[in-house]
């Protein structure tokens, strides 16, 4: 099976320039966990996700120690400021540019699932030759429709 059977086709993308709070509007509205990110000409320069905004976020891992364990605990100090910080800056700064995987509408459907395995992540943007955005595969889509063929059987 081929990537282009699969697709998303209507896929939501954000620019570099946008705000983090602009962002997570559009995440919410269109209830999805990240976007490939585009250029001023609609190009593929990278990708954000849910993921990444909470690891903007920075927990501090602190340990605790006691007579019998070390146990690491994670807080989150989300005070005002850091908070509003945090919505205001760029999408462009805190996206994923480097090692960014991407497909073709070509591509079989085991390329792109060896992909998603190797690199762990959820979803990879289909690009056509001027690397604009023409689709997205994600795991659950295929997990889906790897469930529709076996219950049709």
């Amino acid at each position: 099976m081929r990537v282009e059977q699969l697709m998303l086709r209507d896929v939501v993308t954000v620019h570099e320039s946008d705000s983090v709070k602009t962002l997570i509007k559009i995440m919410i509205e269109h209830k999805i966990g990240g976007a490939p990110v585009v250029d001023d000409d609609n190009r593929l320069i990278g990708y954000i996700s849910d993921g990444d905004l909470l690891r903007a976020i920075s927990p501090k891992q602190q340990s605790i120690y006691d007579l019998y364990s070390l146990i690491s605990a994670v807080t989150v100090e989300l005070s005002q400021d850091r908070l509003k910080d945090l919505l205001s800056k760029q999408v462009g700064v805190i996206m994923k540019k480097r090692k960014l995987q991407t497909a073709e509408k070509d591509n079989e459907l085991d390329t792109v699932l060896k992909m998603l395995s190797h690199y762990h992540i959820k979803r990879i943007p289909v690009v056509d030759e001027d690397r604009h955005v023409v689709g997205l595969v994600t795991r659950s889509h295929i997990i889906r429709h790897i469930g529709e063929q076996l219950l049709n059987e």
